[in-house]
């Protein structure tokens, strides 16, 4: 009896095993609807949502008004109503069910958000219910004009303690707990007039209005994406270093540390959303002039392990 059960408790074992080893990897999914990065990616209504974005073709850069919804209990994607405009390189704000977009550029302009001029590739995220924006440009060809600037847009924009770093663009950033976190972004070197990718990370608390200081990420590194995986944990993944990257890591809010994770199914600057117990990578710039339509998701189990 007592074999028996030895066997019968290694059989478990392994089946565990297994099981969990097939559950930390990507899933990949139908495709996008057509290749896109720098596009909104949300979720509403259990639904994911792309919204805008760019893609390429014929050496043209195509400025997108369409919406597509992804069902993932029926895994198939469906058209939604199309914007009256394009829209790219804007910010999300998600909340439980909804999101709200701000900033962004339509291929001609940037669109207007009160008094904020610096609305396009900039870092943001809802905290406790404020809107925070930080960073970005007027232009995603104007990398001389990079932003410090710190604004909440709940009920109005109001100028909040600018941010500690050199002006940037196309960081990471998520909302944890009571601050929102930025990670790495683009400065602009006014001597080479080229980019310069940063490894500075900051958190800001809008309760207190300041900043703080995190250790800094061990590569530099732009047009990362990050989601925050609990309150405590946040995945920052992708992005561009010498070249495309799927290189990811965790970031322990409470220990102030970072450790290596589940790499990106591709190399790219990606969407990354959090839905159900699921986290969904989405498209995505993975060469110059080059937009994917890949799309893949992950248990945030899976990551968290």
């Amino acid at each position: 009896m007592s074999v028996r059960l030895t066997l019968m408790t290694k059989w478990l074992f392994l089946s565990l095993a297994l099981v969990s080893t097939i559950q930390a990897q990507w899933e990949q999914l139908p495709p996008l609807p057509e290749p896109n990065g720098g596009g909104v990616c949300a979720y509403r209504n259990g639904k994911i949502i792309v919204l805008g974005g760019t893609n390429w073709a014929g050496g043209k850069k195509n400025w997108l008004k369409k919406v597509h919804e992804f069902d993932p209990l029926q895994k198939t994607w469906n058209a939604a109503p199309e914007r009256s405009e394009a829209v790219a390189y804007a910010v999300v704000f998600q909340s439980d069910g909804s999101f709200t977009v701000r900033g962004g550029y339509n291929g001609e302009q940037s669109a207007a958000v009160g008094s904020l001029k610096h609305g396009v590739l900039a870092a943001g995220g809802l905290v406790n219910g404020a809107m925070i924006l930080v960073g970005g440009t007027n232009d995603p060809s104007n990398i001389a004009e990079l932003s410090q600037e710190t604004w909440r847009l709940s009920k109005g924009t109001h100028r909040k303690a600018d941010y500690p770093g050199k002006p940037f663009a196309v960081a990471a950033s998520a909302a944890a707990g009571s601050e929102l976190f930025v990670f790495g972004g683009m400065n602009y070197d006014a001597e080479t007039k080229l980019p310069m990718n940063s490894m500075e990370a900051y958190a800001f608390s809008p309760e207190n209005n300041a900043w703080r200081k995190l250790r800094p990420l061990e590569v530099a590194n732009r047009g990362l994406t990050a989601v925050a995986l609990d309150d405590g944990h946040i995945y920052i993944a992708g992005g561009y270093r010498d070249d495309f990257t799927a290189e990811a890591v965790i970031y322990d809010v409470k220990a102030d540390s970072y450790r290596k994770a589940f790499s990106l199914p591709y190399a790219a600057m990606v969407g990354l959303v959090k839905l159900d117990g699921f986290v969904y990578c989405l498209g995505g710039e993975d060469k110059k002039q080059s937009r994917t339509d890949k799309f893949f998701r992950i248990p945030v189990a899976a990551l968290l392990r």
